[in-house]
């Protein structure tokens, strides 16, 4: 299996979201499969730290099992 068939910049070849998108990390033999939770505004969301109001001071993990586990 080619890591480039999974490389994430491959996104930009769609002009719609993807529901699902799919890829590797460095050189791992395991494939990453993210699905699309959530459809955010951009002014609801600081764009450096990539969190919502109700999310700040949060990790990434807290905030992955407060809303979508």
């Amino acid at each position: 299996m080619s890591i480039a068939n999974f490389d994430p910049r491959l996104i930009t070849q769609y002009n719609e979201p993807r529901f699902l998108i799919h890829f590797q990390w460095g050189n791992s033999e395991k494939v990453y499969r993210y699905a699309l939770v959530e459809s955010i505004e951009v002014s609801e969301i600081n764009q450096d730290t990539k969190q919502k109001k109700d999310e700040v001071g949060l990790t990434q993990q807290q905030i992955w099992e407060k809303k979508y586990k």
